[in-house]
């Protein structure tokens, strides 16, 4: 059965599991700017929540580049290999490579040599993470957020090119409603699809019965039931009253699951 997840700060992870989800997804980049006492205590609080920490986003702090001619390379693995240290600590199975502002190409720097960058930069966190047990996985983002690697379509082109057995590929439904990317783009990805984020799709709130947009979610879990796929949903959104949202959305995405 599909695993669900929200993307939160690890305080939350007490909450989740008594609400009833399967998994906590948190930031790799707040984990690892934590002083080691501050980080063992949220190793221990996570641990009595009874809730499993199965996957990370936020890769990268914003101020460290992996595109442009500021990029060291050096400098961003000695970033990479504690920081996975920790996320191996807490359990995590799989990262995300959102991190746009890490990704954004410099106004008149070559395309062509940014892709190339990307693909040394995944190259180099494949390995960091393969070592640790870590899967890597590529988010496509909208435009208002980054202005290189928008498809999913993208992504599945450049993990098969690296074809790195670390490297696969999500898909956000926010950001393919934002692009106009089609939910068939996921089906496209086939066994390169190891990760999936969902929202609201027009204000980017957590999903809920009744906020008109439940013929998308509808088509997520058929899309995803047709493909077989076995494998993570994160909710990743904004919201005012988390507990009351993340209730609503559990509600709605475990009946889906199982449906679909």
């Amino acid at each position: 059965m599909i695993r669900l997840g929200v993307c939160t700060g690890l305080e939350n992870a007490c909450m989740l599991a008594k609400i009833g989800f399967d998994y906590i997804e948190t930031s790799l980049a707040s984990v690892a700017a934590l002083g080691q006492a501050d980080f063992q205590r949220a190793q221990e609080g996570r641990a009595r929540s009874g809730i499993a920490c199965e996957a990370m986003n936020v890769m990268l702090p914003g101020g460290l580049p992996v595109v442009g001619p500021a990029v060291d390379l050096e400098k961003v693995g000695g970033y990479l290999a504690p920081a996975f240290d920790r996320a191996q600590a807490l359990g995590v199975g799989r990262v995300v490579f959102g991190s746009g502002a890490s990704r954004r190409v410099p106004v008149g720097f070559p395309q062509a040599e940014a892709w190339r960058q990307l693909a040394r930069f995944l190259a180099l966190a494949g390995r960091l993470a393969g070592a640790r047990g870590i899967q890597v996985a590529i988010e496509p983002l909208r435009r208002e957020e980054c202005n290189i690697l928008h498809f999913v379509s993208e992504a599945v082109g450049l993990a098969a090119l690296l074809g790195l057995p670390q490297v696969g590929v999500l898909g956000d439904t926010y950001h393919m409603h934002a692009g106009g990317e089609p939910l068939s783009a996921l089906e496209d990805a086939g066994a390169l699809l190891w990760h999936v984020h969902m929202a609201e799709p027009y204000g980017r709130g957590f999903p809920a019965a009744g906020d008109g947009s439940q013929a998308a979610y509808q088509g997520l879990f058929q899309v995803l039931g047709r493909m077989g796929y076995q494998g993570r949903v994160s909710v990743e959104g904004s919201s005012q009253h988390f507990e009351e949202d993340a209730q609503a959305s559990f509600a709605l995405l475990d009946r889906l699951r199982r449906m679909g």
